[in-house]
């Protein structure tokens, strides 16, 4: 195969290859599929895929070379791979959402944001690995175990969305599908220093997800370049693309009370982000959001949404080995680190309580403080750490989330990679906009990339495909 680096190139410049006829989009399947051969089970062992459809994605490779060859006029994402997570149904294939209690679950249909990529063009390779039900933000899962960081292999990539995260990073594809209920797609962003967006409240279709909160779940790119980001966003909303938007400069709220309980370097990391949007003609100031953390906590749904909606669910889906959240406890196949969660979520409450109305309340109140506070500083954005702490060592439990700022309000957000911490490790701050001003989170990107340092390869990656040396003879490795 000639033409650009898979591993680390954009969208646009693989979408030039393909017009110019120096790859195919079977050339880029292949080379998706080697790449996860090579570092998903084999060398680092990095664990991000779930389900590969290589059947289905040579047929839409050929489709797309087809057309091509006809003089077709390409869409967004004429041939470029793509992966999805693993709780979004694509017709055939097995949909365990990280569970070996849904193993036998097969979707009968596509979901509909998997109906957009194909509409757009994408050609759907395979699924990613995730928090087992998206019950949580380090990757456990029955079915996968954890994945592996592919910048610190010791180290937590984040989830829900995990495979989605190290896919990216490690280059399997430009473009993974993630989900977003409590900061799933923004903490592998972070984690995997990559570009995670997340939506208003209703932009994207929820048809074809196994749900955890109706109210708060959201599908969302994860990418390693801020364009691939509008690429992206344009196809799951079937807008026109509008690259490179410009605007006045933007006013940033630097949110004092979500840099509470500091990692090593995390606030640094992020003030120097800010300092670099200020160079790029950002201003930005403090801003107080006093009692921030118990108000999140208070106008969380997930417990009282998640035992009914998956209910719901599975019982649409004949193929389903289980029908509740109660049966996926009983098959004995949880994973050891869902267990306290899934036994308080079993049973709960649910939404005819009192409280479940008091929450939503709160997500109101929540949203109009922020809207206030945007509107009495002249603000476009609030920025604050995505976590407060770095990834923990793989297997342990994740402290330090801001991720349910957006999800609760309903309000778009974007990670992007601020760059590292003490220990080198990616660092995400996370910017928060206000509703259906995606354009506003998606400028700032683009700017972030321009006075940026762009994509740098994990050296763990690098090192696991380096070719051996050897001695002269070949006999081993050289001295």
């Amino acid at each position: 195969m000639t033409g650009p680096d898979i591993a680390t190139a954009d969208i646009d410049t693989l979408l030039q290859a393909l017009t110019a006829r120096t790859l195919s989009a079977r050339d880029l399947v292949d080379a998706t599929l080697a790449r996860i051969a090579a570092l998903d089970t084999a060398g680092p062992a990095l664990r991000a895929i779930t389900h590969i459809g290589a059947t289905d994605a040579y047929r839409d490779a050929a489709a797309s070379d087809a057309r091509r060859a006809r003089g077709v006029r390409p869409r967004l994402l004429e041939g470029i791979p793509v992966l999805v997570k693993d709780n979004i149904e694509v017709a055939g294939w097995p949909t365990r959402a990280g569970s070996r209690a849904l193993d036998g679950l097969v979707a009968a249909t596509d979901a509909a944001i998997v109906t957009r990529l194909r509409a757009a063009g994408a050609i759907v390779v395979g699924k990613t690995a995730m928090h087992e039900l998206a019950c949580g933000i380090t990757g456990a899962s029955s079915l996968t175990g954890f994945a592996r960081n592919p910048h610190a292999l010791d180290r937590s990539p984040g989830g829900s969305s995990s495979g989605a995260g190290v896919a990216v990073a490690a280059g399997y594809v430009a473009l993974a599908i993630g989900t977003d209920t409590a900061g799933s797609v923004q903490i592998p962003a972070a984690f995997n220093g990559l570009y995670g967006l997340r939506a208003t409240r209703g932009a994207l279709p929820l048809d074809g997800i196994v749900p955890l909160s109706p109210t708060q779940d959201m599908p969302g790119p994860i990418t390693r370049h801020a364009a691939d980001l509008e690429r992206a966003f344009a196809a799951l909303t079937a807008r026109t693309l509008t690259p490179g938007m410009a605007g006045a400069p933007l006013a940033i709220g630097r949110l004092v009370s979500a840099f509470e309980s500091d990692g090593v370097g995390v606030t640094d990391a992020c003030d120097q982000a800010l300092s670099r949007l200020a160079a790029a003609g950002a201003s930005w100031r403090n801003i107080a959001l006093d009692g921030l953390h118990a108000q999140l906590e208070r106008a969380n749904v997930i417990a009282y949404e998640f035992d009914a909606a998956l209910r719901r669910f599975l019982a649409a889906r004949p193929t389903s080995p289980c029908d509740s959240l109660a049966a996926i406890r009983a098959s004995g196949c949880v994973h050891p680190q869902l267990a306290p969660v899934l036994a308080k979520r079993d049973g709960h409450l649910g939404t005819d309580s009192p409280g479940y109305r008091q929450a939503l309340a709160t997500q109101g109140a929540l949203r109009c403080r922020i809207d206030a506070v945007l509107n009495d500083h002249g603000l476009d954005l609030l920025a604050y750490p995505t976590v407060r702490q770095p990834p923990v060592e793989r297997g342990g439990l994740q402290p330090g989330s801001n991720g349910l700022i957006a999800p609760v309000a309903g309000l778009p957000g974007l990670n992007l990679p601020a760059g590292r911490d003490a220990d080198g490790l990616p660092v995400g701050l996370h910017l928060l906009a206000r509703a259906d001003d995606e354009a506003t989170l998606l400028r700032a990107a683009r700017q972030w990339s321009t006075h940026g340092h762009g994509w740098q390869p994990p050296a763990a990656i690098a090192a696991a495909l380096a070719p051996t040396r050897t001695g002269p003879n070949g006999e081993g490795p050289a001295g």
